[in-house]
């Protein structure tokens, strides 16, 4: 039975894929049917996952693949809180793409593969060794590549080409390492508190292990944007809004993130990190990709690079929280995962639907929308307070933790950091959101008479941004993402056996 829930929580994406693959182009219920019905079951069986791992069980699955490493499979609670987050949001963004790309070509070869990208996340949250993650981590690569260049136009395939050279590249670093990895250690099984064996090898030999450590990082660090690996993101913005809402809010930045997550607690372990102050630079380099990120955001007029530099920013709240000492603010890093995945999917669905209402693509033409698309324009305020840190939202539960987990490590130069990138962040969203609800309306506009998009492209945007407002009013209610992360850091830090 455990067996089985893993490995259907696994592979019911990747089942849904093949079907996709070989129905016809027009069989568009039956096509939408499999979508939903293999998003949806991958909820049910997380909702039971959840109980159970709280509860103390643990579900794992190993297999001989080669010689030096097993395909190892375990759901955990770090793994168990991005299988959440991705699944739920994924099935948002299958009603969303399902509704923005009605009409359009090739919707067989988009959601074949758009399932094959949910494969490979699942399998990056559920893997249980770096073999394993590098599998899947390489497997994302490929399956989002044809979800980037999907239009097929030469913009769009020379986004491409960026995304596979950066992403390549990276990939390329991780595997040497992974190699140097398994030849040293002989062992990349992940472990609440580190991998002993590497523990063991790292106080033999320091210097290589420092040197493992970061080419691991950097190799993962390209996933995440973070400077200067950042510069594939912005070009990625030609492809499609569910295709851009999967990049920056689901699958391959958040997949980055998570590998440093993975890097940090469980195979060095936050101990090691520490004593051989690994965190310590690259903390500074987060911060920095913060601040700039925030600053390119606000010269952007082109409405998805706006976000795109808003998502390289936020991404390394992230990173920094992982990378300073104590459990607040690693509270504070993972209850980012959770919120920025969720307000950022929000802006992006929201600026798809003003380019598909009215071909929308810049600041100045947003001008009077909300008084048009007042749903989807209340979403993107929502998120938008959200992403700021506005009390009572879900960034403001980030921000707050984030910040009391600097102070209390002694790095009072985040907290800087941290309030430079709000102040920016008002300057980068605000004014959209204000020329959307009392901007003067062009007189060729006047004549328009559309209202809103359809039901499949409003309620997804509509439920995200509600939830970031109700995430930040329940911040002590059981279900709220706080009450997991607080469980996951205690687990980290041996609070929890």
């Amino acid at each position: 039975m455990d067996q089985f829930m893993v490995l259907s929580l696994l592979f019911s994406s990747f089942v849904a894929s093949l079907i996709i693959a070989f129905l016809k182009e027009e069989w568009y219920t039956l096509r939408t049917l499999v979508n939903i019905g293999a998003a949806s079951y991958k909820l049910l069986v997380i909702g039971y996952l959840l109980w159970a791992v709280y509860n103390g069980r643990v579900f794992e699955i190993s297999y001989p693949m080669v010689s030096f490493a097993d395909f190892y499979l375990k759901i955990d609670p770090l793994g168990l809180l991005f299988v959440s987050l991705s699944s739920f949001l994924w099935l948002l963004t299958t009603f969303y793409a399902v509704g923005y790309l009605e009409g359009s070509p090739n919707r067989r070869r988009f959601f074949t593969f758009f399932n094959l990208a949910v494969t490979s996340t699942m399998g990056i949250a559920l893997a249980g060794n770096m073999f394993t993650f590098f599998l899947f981590y390489e497997l994302l690569t490929l399956s989002t590549y044809p979800l980037v260049v999907h239009r097929g136009t030469e913009k769009a395939l020379k986004a491409g080409g960026f995304y596979l050279l950066y992403t390549v590249s990276g990939g390329t670093l991780f595997l040497v390492c992974l190699v140097f990895l398994y030849i040293a250690v002989g062992n990349g099984d992940f472990h609440v508190g580190g991998n002993p064996h590497l523990r063991a090898w790292a106080k033999e030999h320091p210097q290589p292990a420092v040197l493992l450590f970061y080419g691991l990082f950097f190799g993962m660090a390209v996933k995440a944007a973070v400077f200067p690996l950042h510069g594939w993101l912005t070009r990625a913005m030609v492809a499609p809004a569910p295709v851009s809402a999967l990049l920056h809010a689901v699958a391959v930045v958040k997949a980055g993130a998570f590998g440093v997550v993975r890097l940090v607690y469980d195979l060095y372990g936050v101990q090691l990190v520490q004593s051989m102050n690994l965190w310590q630079f690259l903390a500074y380099l987060a911060g920095f990709t913060i601040a700039f990120g925030s600053l390119m955001a606000v010269f952007q007029s082109e409405l998805k690079k706006r976000l795109a530099y808003s998502t390289i920013s936020h991404l390394s709240y992230i990173i920094l929280g992982i990378l300073i000492p104590g459990p607040v603010a690693t509270m504070g890093a993972l209850l980012h995962l959770v919120n920025h995945g969720i307000m950022k999917i929000t802006l992006f669905m929201c600026v798809g639907n003003y380019s598909e209402a009215y071909g929308i693509h810049r600041v100045e033409e947003v001008n009077g929308v909300g008084r048009r698309m007042p749903l989807t324009t209340l979403a993107f305020t929502l998120a938008s307070l959200g992403l700021i840190g506005v009390p009572l939202t879900a960034g403001y539960l980030t921000k707050k933790y984030l910040e009391e987990g600097a102070r209390f490590a002694g790095q009072e130069w985040a907290v800087y950091v941290l309030y430079l990138s709000s102040f920016l962040s008002v300057l980068y969203l605000i004014p959209i959101a204000f020329r959307a609800w009392f901007g003067e309306v062009k007189l060729k506009e006047k004549r328009l008479r559309r209202f809103e998009v359809g039901l499949m492209m409003l309620v997804p945007p509509l439920i995200t941004g509600i939830l970031t407002l109700l995430i930040g009013l329940s911040a002590e209610f059981t279900l709220n993402p706080l009450a997991w992360v607080r469980f996951i850091a205690r687990i980290e830090y041996g609070e929890i056996e």
